[in-house]
């Protein structure tokens, strides 16, 4: 199991929450308007893209620069995309990972990132009756 450094969230204008983590390794934050070239090389599906609900969905980052084959690259890696969905009234966490990122121990620890941080989430809206898709990610 890998630690959680830090979990944030905190409610912007109206009702969008901004969600932050840092685990061990990883970094998951909001998706921004400047990681839509990234994801796009990702070749990120439409399904599992963070801007489909009005930028509601998160991406996952692999801070300090390290590839796949773990050889240092300049700045952050974006490696995938995360958010949540309501099922019978409680927030489900989805995940994506790109590819090359999925056999190296990277999903556990972005799974385990997101389950802590939707502890910390207020509940979600809605009756819970049926699925509703609050964040993309799938």
């Amino acid at each position: 199991m890998k630690r959680i450094v830090a979990i944030g969230a905190m409610r912007n204008s109206g009702s969008d929450i901004a969600m932050f983590i840092r685990s061990e390794n990883l970094f998951v934050r909001p998706a921004w308007p400047e990681d839509r070239p990234r994801l796009s090389r990702l070749d990120v599906p439409a399904r599992v893209d963070p801007f489909k609900l009005d930028g509601q969905g998160l991406v996952v980052t692999l801070p300090g620069g390290h590839d796949a084959r773990g050889e240092r690259v300049a700045g952050a890696r974006l490696i995938g995309t995360g958010g949540f969905r309501v099922t019978r009234g409680r927030w489900q966490p989805v995940l994506w990972l790109a590819p090359a990122w999925r056999s190296l121990g990277l999903f556990d620890e972005a799974e385990e990132s997101l389950d802590q941080l939707a502890g910390q989430l207020p509940p979600p809206p809605g009756d819970g009756g049926m699925d509703e898709l609050v964040a993309i990610a799938a």
